[in-house]
């Protein structure tokens, strides 16, 4: 059974390394395993001090040597770097694979598992199958150490050297993620600094990295000065030139940054004219003309667009009469006060002088369109979706591709913006294609990383996580010279709200310090509230409560800079954020804050602000000793849960809730086991479990009850306290213990990597243990033979619980009993729902492989029979084997079938 919340890979067999090693060593056989420790093979790759295979740093001593650029993977945006042919393994290296191969078999040994790892990426086939085998072993040597900092740091190194040879930046997300793991369990560890460091720099976080790359380099060593230089070179980024303040510098300007050339001549120079026009300055008046005139013609010659020359032209033939001059000169002032107030965020205050300069039948046509342009965007931010957006198709349709490339661009983007908000998600992609092609004719490098971020975000929201991580990638490229910009911002805030979703915690606050450090060079203070909000959630999801005030105090000074309009939405969230951060020190003044964010946001119809408010209340409320309210609380914000819809915000916001509110409800489980109320415990509980029911109790009904015959365990692991509740006949009875959380999943680890590797008697102990632990303290209450319904999450989930060996009667539990299992206690009692009597199954045996890209790997000639029998338990089974078993028939099949049964490797 695969638990909820976790990635289970298996880990590659770790005898299928020799294969490679042979081959790389030009060995025609290699013997049988000798002897020895079952560290050794460590030591003997460290001995042999190879030179560096990679960028990335391992654990082991390698003799430094220096790299370079290389061309990226096709379609890649990861940078590539090549840094010398390998040099094949000596036979001391031989014997300690044969060694770490045989021991991380017979005995789950994380350093033989480590050294397995390491040997598969230092001597694999240079494509993809040795580099996700190297994983495998990994993940699992990391999982099983008690010392995992090395590991990680090697993980750290397989995910960055995957991301080169893959082009996927999510694996450079996942390098980011084991190297700051291994140095919060080893501070100072180099290859975890330095891959650390590494994985920022290829994310294209400048500024970030050449920090990272700082803390790396007091090593006095190659590596240290390595690290040194590189951290140069990410601070060196290209600056952006000075906006002109005359014309003859204007050409220039226009040449290099045609997006900020057009927005300066548009937004302010013509509008400073304007102004100073209309209030009979006509020398100040004069000079702005001109230097907005240079600025479009230099456009014009650099085939930028064309509106800002176009409204130059517009001023000139209306020269003759002062009259209409004068009106024109006032529909621009107007419209530069209302980009103002929009590039401030206020929608509100800007979407009535948009309304009036689109509606002007004094001001000049290009600049009617612009304003069009922003008048939809309001009308979408203002809730008139369906008017916004027959505005922005209007100006897209308008706009001639040839001359207004950066307004038919910017159409196209808020089209597509419009659409993703709503859900409608292909539709937004094919709006995305369009402006990217207008954009990037224009010349509008900023704009373009933005569409990028935003195609990268749809599809996320589409499920596509490896289209949406390159986008992701390929904008933050785009954007790694504009420091300051608002679209840095947000991009930074999508791919940590990616992360988080994505089970990367420390990725995703790596991501949100960089979001904050790009806000505070926007000076803007709606921006730098919106980071530090978000990041003071991921520091106190983090346990770093004194981060989360500081960030909670530095928002609320921001907030406080604010115009009335966002300070009002902005002033409810943080209410939300410093209510929930003092819910159990000062729960009665934090239930009263959050009373007021509730009332605000309820009407709103925003499920993404409501809900942290209800479950922070529910905290709140229970520190009161209020446990009813606070149930309700949670129930009425879990039930909601799917409002927040797919996209990526909306994953990230289910799965913090979900978190906050589990951990609600554990305190609530835990207050009624101390006041000896074990079935108010165990209906807590199945509370917190309901989001993930089946039969959601928002659905109505109560559970059925469970079969004759039937008896249910239902686990919940809260803290280091294991709590085991058994539900027969109507009868409640609740166990409890104490366990070492990390110790019970190590425990659960080995008893996988046992089963998977084959391991024969090394298997016993774990699961042994495990029985103990986990069924001995019920085995009281379970009848011989009966049928035991297992509901359990977490850690828990994750043991094999048909295997696991009760030592006392020489037996495994699924001889006892007939195990099957649920997600609560309710779905147990609703057995068989939905599947027909005689469902339609597809049946997969043994599938081809190329034995040259998996050396080791055997064929399974017993699936073949195990797939006839279990296709003649379904009339009419569909069989796909041997060479017809591919992942194209494969997909084919699957949405005709109710039952899959898969029988052949999984690495």
């Amino acid at each position: 059974m695969t638990p909820r919340g976790r990635r289970i890979r298996p880990p590659a067999v770790p005898r299928r390394l020799l294969g490679a090693l042979c081959v790389a060593a030009g060995v025609a056989a290699c013997g049988r395993p000798q002897g020895g420790r079952r560290g050794d093979a460590l030591e003997a790759l460290s001995a042999a001090r190879l030179p560096r295979p990679f960028a990335a740093r391992l654990s082991i001593s390698t003799a430094h040597r220096p790299c370079a650029a290389a061309p990226p993977a096709a379609g890649s945006t990861v940078p590539a770097e090549a840094c010398g042919p390998a040099r094949a393994p000596s036979a001391a290296v031989l014997a300690a694979a044969e060694r770490a191969s045989a021991a991380a078999r017979e005995g789950i040994d994380p350093d033989a598992l480590h050294a397995a790892g390491l040997m598969d990426l230092l001597w694999g086939d240079g494509g993809g199958n040795s580099v996700d085998g190297a994983l495998s072993l990994l993940e699992r040597a990391a999982r099983l150490s008690e010392r995992p900092a090395p590991v990680l740091a090697d993980l750290a190194a397989a995910r960055l050297v995957r991301a080169e040879r893959t082009g996927s930046p999510r694996d450079l997300l996942a390098a980011y993620e084991a190297a700051a793991e291994a140095l919060e369990r080893q501070p100072g560890l180099p290859a975890a600094c330095f891959n650390r460091a590494l994985a920022l720099d290829r994310l294209g976080l400048g500024d970030e990295a050449a920090r990272a790359w700082e803390g790396c380099g007091a090593e006095r060593s190659e590596w240290g000065g390595e690290a040194r230089s590189r951290a140069r070179a990410a601070a060196a980024l290209p600056r952006l030139p000075r906006p002109p303040a005359v014309p003859a510098e204007a050409d220039a300007y226009a040449a290099v940054d045609p997006q900020r050339a057009l927005l300066l001549g548009l937004d302010r120079v013509l509008g400073e004219w304007g102004e100073r026009w209309t209030a009979g300055d006509s020398t100040r008046a004069g000079a702005a003309l001109a230097l907005a005139e240079a600025l479009g013609a230099g456009l014009e010659r650099g085939a930028g667009d064309a509106s800002l020359a176009d409204a130059v032209r517009e001023v000139h033939a209306r020269g003759p009469s002062p009259h209409r001059l004068a009106a024109l000169g006032r529909a621009h002032a107007t419209y530069a006060r209302a980009r103002a107030l929009y590039e401030a965020g206020d929608y509100l205050g800007a979407g009535p002088e948009f309304e009036a300069v689109a509606a002007d039948p004094a001001a000049s046509r290009p600049l009617r369109a612009w304003a069009r342009l922003f008048r939809g965007t309001t009308r979408v931010y203002g809730g008139r979706g369906a008017e916004g957006e027959r505005d922005l198709r209007a100006v897209a349709a308008a706009a001639d591709p040839a001359r207004m490339p950066a307004l038919a661009g910017r159409a196209h983007w808020s089209v597509g913006t419009t659409l993703l908000r709503a859900g409608r998600y292909q539709e937004a992609l094919a709006e995305y294609r369009a402006a990217e092609a207008l954009l990037d004719r224009a010349g509008e490098r900023e704009h373009l990383g933005a569409v990028r971020y935003l195609e990268g975000e749809t599809r996320l929201a589409l499920g596509d996580e490896d289209g949406g991580y390159a986008a992701l990638h390929r904008a933050a490229r785009t954007l790694r010279p504009y420091r300051g910009s608002l679209w840095m911002h947000n991009l930074l805030a999508v791919m940590a709200q990616a992360a988080s979703a994505d089970g990367l915690p420390r990725a995703a606050l790596a991501l949100q310090d960089a979001d904050v450090a790009a806000t505070a060079r926007t000076e803007r203070p709606i921006y730098a509230a919106e980071a530090l909000l978000a990041r003071a959630e991921l520091r106190a999801r983090a346990g770093d409560a004194a981060g989360a005030a500081a960030d909670l105090s530095a928002g609320g000074a921001a907030v406080r800079g604010m115009a009335p309009g966002p300070a009002l939405w902005f002033g409810a969230r943080l209410r939300v954020a410093r209510a929930a951060a003092a819910a159990r020190t000062s729960p009665a003044r934090s239930a009263a804050a959050l009373d007021s964010a509730v009332a605000y946001f309820a009407p709103l119809g925003n499920p993404l602000h409501l809900l942290p408010a209800l479950v922070a209340r529910a905290d709140a409320r229970l520190a009161l000793g209020d446990a009813e309210a606070a149930a309700a609380d949670l129930d009425r914000a879990t039930g909601r849960l799917s409002e927040l819809g797919e996209g990526v915000a909306g994953a990230a916001a289910r799965a913090a809730l979900l978190d906050a509110a589990r951990a609600v409800f554990d305190r609530m489980v835990m207050l009624r086991v101390r006041q000896g109320r074990p079935a108010d415990a165990l209906a807590a509980l199945e509370r917190g479990r309901a989001p993930l029911s089946a039969a959601h109790p928002r659905a109505g009904g109560e559970a059925a009850a469970l079969p004759p015959g039937e008896t249910a365990v239902e686990y919940a692991l809260v803290g280091d306290t294991l709590l085991a509740w058994t539900v027969s006949g109507g009868v409640v009875r609740m166990a409890r213990a104490t366990v070492g959380r990390e110790a019970l999943g190590r425990m659960v680890e080995r008893a996988r990597a046992a089963l998977e590797l084959g391991a024969g008697d090394a298997a016993r102990e774990p699961l042994a243990a495990l029985y103990d632990r986990l069924v001995r303290p019920v085995a009281a209450n379970l009848a011989d033979g009966a049928t035991l319904v297992v509901v359990a999450d977490g850690e828990v989930a994750a043991a094999p619980f048909a295997a696991l060996l009760d030592t006392v009667r020489g037996r495994y539990l699924v001889e006892a009993h007939a195990l099957r299992f649920a997600p609560t206690l309710r779905d147990a009692g609703r057995r068989g729902g939905g599947v027909p009597a005689a469902p339609r199954a597809l049946v997969v045996a043994d599938p081809a492989f190329d034995p040259g890209a998996w050396p080791g790997l055997q064929r399974l000639p017993g699936a073949a029979a195990e797939a006839e029998a279990v296709a003649a338990l379904y009339p009419g089974a569909g069989v796909l084997a041997g060479a017809a078993a591919d992942r194209e028939a494969f997909e084919r099949a699957l949405p005709r079938a109710e039952v899959v049964h898969y029988a052949g490797h999984a690495l």
